[in-house]
């Protein structure tokens, strides 16, 4: 049976780890994750770039052997100021632009079978 569509995006869920970002692969900088999906990440840092800057990111999932790494987008900004959701910290939302197959399958599965709590 077909997923009905939901506007807020895929689910969300808790998730805390090391991600690696930057503009220039070669100098990235680090900050952690608040949340995912797999459509993107929550990025908490204060160092916040505007929406629609490209960055590529590379992080480990907890008990996977290989790092996923991509490329994504800003797709939105909390704060520090101006905080659009007052529930999670200042960051910025990256959404996944090329995320390989195999990577999806990792993601999904650490999802699925973590013990995660859905955040909306």
């Amino acid at each position: 049976m077909p997923q009905a569509f939901d506007p807020k995006g895929p689910t969300r869920y808790k998730a805390r780890f090391a991600v690696f970002f930057g503009t220039d692969r070669q100098k990235l900088m680090t900050d952690y994750s608040v949340n995912m999906s797999t459509g993107g990440i929550f990025l908490e840092t204060d160092r916040i770039l505007p929406v629609d800057t490209p960055l590529v990111v590379e992080f480990m999932l907890p008990g996977k052997e290989r790092p996923i790494t991509c490329n994504v987008r800003v797709s939105w900004t909390n704060g520090p100021i101006d905080l659009k959701k007052q529930l999670l910290p200042p960051g910025m939302g990256l959404q996944f632009v090329d995320l390989p197959l195999d990577q999806l399958h990792a993601i999904r599965d650490f999802l699925n079978n973590g013990e995660l709590i859905p955040t909306w």
